[in-house]
């Protein structure tokens, strides 16, 4: 993995013209095993912010409708899960409000945040309707902190854990009792590692524990069925240091429904977390989520070296993560912060961009749906990732070649059969477009992986023996 982090940092700083000739690599040959199964894929997302979607609204009907069209539809991202954040300015609502007479406490409606997120979770549930929603809080009221700041972390004093978990409880159901919309997950804090000039707020692995203790009652109180998460770190490593403690805790551990982790940080020389939480999620029967990643750059950036980045942390978040459902941070990140690339570009000058990191995201997520498993290959350590359908009948393979060089592959597959295989390719001159491919076996497909590109091969599947 080292090699791989070198050898595309060396690429990006490389123009076309002064890149080495195009040779053929040595061939490289695998074997998938479809009886081996690992996790089962919830989906993939991305995230909202105050003004994420009503970022696209300068385009002409035409063209937003084919934006949302390839986030959620099938022939793009085909995203399943949205990720947002919740307000930390909403006000105590007046003795004579009329949500009050619904069981509410808090106004969220008049909230110009919450109002804000809300325009962009519902013109995206409007286009992914059975999305899976999930709210995460970046920072508690500052009433509640001891800095008395949104931002530059701070901590809750445990004495306020009670009056932050009806706060977050509240905000639950609002959005329930307002829109009709369950919300599936709850995190109990974004970054908790980390105290930043954007909404912040630290908490240690012990106080996370102790917050999930309170948490969830408060929730199971108010009749809610929404799954807890924990607990994001800004890395694997940091995300394993703080979820830790209430995974060895008896009683907080049946209140984790969901570890996660975000993908940041120089994870190829320091990653233990992986493993960890790896481990920890088979041990305890608890599915991970890479609930956050993006890079930084010109948000309009079209390289494909971009692009293979995102795609090789997708691979890494998988295989060695076991994540179950992988989220890039925003849809759309707006220009004004600085340095951050979303799914999407920001509009310019009335035109959508749709830069090549889009593609090699759905050179995953247009393929393999929720539902699907990961499956076993075995052969050359590379960036190869395979996966079949709840049914066992299709399968999906996704092949990453960062090399200036092309590179011969062989897929056999162990006691199956496979046909009908179309080929996908996202590179420097296509955007996950189909690539001609003739099978004659029945038992192996062979292809050349050109260089610098994502490559999907998908088909039909009979396993012999399982």
């Amino acid at each position: 993995m080292k090699l791989f982090a070198v050898v595309l940092l060396t690429l990006i700083c490389c123009s076309a013209e002064t890149a080495p000739p195009v040779v053929a690599a040595e061939p490289a040959e695998f074997l998938v095993r479809p009886q081996i199964v690992y996790q089962t894929i919830t989906g993939f997302g991305a995230g909202m912010y105050q003004g994420t979607m009503t970022d696209l609204a300068p385009l002409s009907p035409e063209k937003r409708e084919k934006a949302y069209q390839l986030v959620y539809g099938p022939k793009g991202l085909g995203l399943n899960i949205i990720r947002f954040h919740i307000s930390w300015t909403a006000e105590p609502l007046a003795a004579n409000a009329p949500l009050r007479t619904k069981g509410l406490r808090y106004d969220w409606e008049k909230d110009e945040v919450t109002q804000s997120v809300w325009k962009a979770v519902e013109l995206s549930l409007q286009h992914a309707p059975s999305a899976i929603v999930y709210a995460v809080p970046f920072t508690p009221p500052v009433r509640w902190k001891d800095n008395g700041k949104p931002n530059f972390g701070g901590h809750v004093a445990p004495e306020n854990y009670g009056e932050y978990a009806e706060y977050l409880a509240d905000f639950i159901e609002y959005y329930k009792t307002a829109h009709g919309v369950d919300i599936k997950v709850l995190s109990l804090q974004n970054e908790p590692d980390i105290a930043v000039y954007w909404e912040s707020c630290r908490w240690t692995g012990d106080e996370l524990r102790d917050f999930l203790k309170i948490l969830s009652p408060v929730l199971k109180k108010h009749g809610l069925q929404t799954k807890l998460m924990v607990s994001e770190g800004s890395t694997w490593d940091e995300a394993w240091i703080r979820a830790k403690p209430a995974l060895e805790d008896p009683i907080a551990r049946k209140d984790v429904a969901i570890l996660a982790a975000h993908t940041y940080g120089n994870y190829d020389l320091v990653d233990q977390g992986r493993s960890l939480l790896s481990e920890a999620a088979k041990t305890h029967d608890i599915p991970v989520w890479m609930s956050e990643t993006s890079v930084i750059g010109p948000p309009e950036d079209k390289s494909i070296f971009t692009a293979l980045h995102v795609a090789h942390n997708i691979y890494r978040d998988l295989v060695e993560g076991n994540a179950s459902a992988w989220i890039y941070c925003f849809l759309i990140f707006n220009a004004n912060f600085h340095g951050s690339m979303g799914v999407l570009a920001p509009v310019k000058e009335n035109e959508l961009v749709v830069p090549k990191r889009f593609w090699a995201i759905a050179n995953y997520s247009q393929f393999i749906r929720p539902g699907w498993k990961r499956i076993k290959v075995d052969g050359l350590k590379f960036a190869n990732s395979a996966f079949i359908n709840p049914e066992g009948d299709k399968f999906a393979i996704v092949a990453l070649n960062a090399s200036v060089n092309s590179r011969p592959v062989t897929y056999k597959f162990n006691r199956s059969e496979i046909r009908d295989v179309r080929v996908f390719q996202t590179s420097a001159d296509y955007d996950l477009s189909e690539i001609d491919v003739h099978v004659d076996s029945r038992s192996e497909v062979g292809f050349t992986l050109a260089p610098f590109s994502v490559t999907t091969f998908v088909g039909g599947l009979q396993i012999h023996d399982k």
